[in-house]
């Protein structure tokens, strides 16, 4: 009973497992990103208003933090939505096991977690810049660090993942050629006969 039991579960666990490995390198990939975004991303420049407002105007910089980290992310998106479905494809066929659910939610999951490890990292060593700011006298010029005023880009990450990961599988899908799900061998002669009858030289059953 103890070894039966066992197997049922070893499915269950190679799923987990698996789910968790792809989330894991997703979420790593967004705190990497977030170093990334803070290496490259431009910083404006701006007029201290007290109580940590900055007047900067409508420069080109003051948008490019968030430019940047949109297209980070989408791009990230692409990438990981490849990278997963590609991962779990060859590990379903191997054990004849259908991964493409624990594929798609672990790395939409991953995907939410590097989008706010990418932000929580990138403003996080902009620290010493906010806070200046915040204690910056009116009038005093001060230099803005990264933020993201616009939530909506929070999302460019999961959605360009899910759209990758289900454009991938809807070519699967066509080419019929489904990870984890084998295709049957095409039967020769049309439908299967019932037992016992076999066919005759005219084509007919007796």
């Amino acid at each position: 009973m103890t070894d039966q039991s066992q197997d049922g579960r070893a499915p269950v666990r190679r799923i987990l497992a698996i789910a968790l490995v792809i989330f894991a390198a997703i979420a790593v990939a967004g705190a990497l990103l977030g170093l990334l975004w803070w290496v490259l991303a431009p910083r404006p420049e701006g007029t201290s208003l007290g109580g940590g407002e900055v007047f900067t105007g409508a420069t080109e910089d003051v948008f490019a933090g968030e430019g940047y980290f949109v297209i980070m992310t989408a791009i990230a998106g692409l990438v990981t939505g490849y990278a997963a479905y590609m991962v779990q494809f060859p590990l379903a066929r191997r054990r004849s096991q259908d991964l493409r659910l624990a594929g798609l939610l672990s790395g939409v999951l991953g995907a939410v977690a590097g989008t706010l490890l990418t932000l929580g990292v990138g403003t996080g060593l902009d620290s010493s810049l906010h806070r200046a700011v915040a204690e910056a006298s009116p009038g005093e010029a001060v230099t803005v660090g990264l933020q993201l005023d616009a939530t909506a880009f929070l999302v460019a990450w999961p959605f360009v993942f899910v759209l990758q990961y289900g454009l991938l599988d809807a070519i699967s899908m066509v080419r019929r050629d489904l990870p984890g799900r084998p295709e049957a061998p095409p039967m020769e002669g049309g439908a299967p006969l019932p037992d016992g009858e076999t066919p005759s030289s005219d084509g007919n059953t007796r």
